[in-house]
């Protein structure tokens, strides 16, 4: 069994977080924003993924990965 068949997937199209088809969506705090807006780098609070077929949110990213994402 491959690694990409045991991920979370999307129900009707089957995208998995490593499909071209996903979207990551990204959710930043409120002082995340204002750093946004000069210019400095902040990690986002939650990411979802997302399918660009159908639209249904299929994953979302654990603490410990949210972590390590870049």
């Amino acid at each position: 069994m491959s690694r990409s068949s045991s991920l979370p997937h999307c129900d009707s199209c089957g995208t998995d977080r490593k499909s071209p088809l996903s979207r990551e969506i990204k959710t930043y705090g409120k002082w995340a924003w204002f750093l946004i807006l000069f210019g400095i780098s902040s990690k986002p609070t939650t990411v979802s993924f997302q399918c660009a077929q159908c639209g249904q949110v299929f994953d979302r990213l654990s603490p410990e990965e949210l972590e390590h994402h870049v």
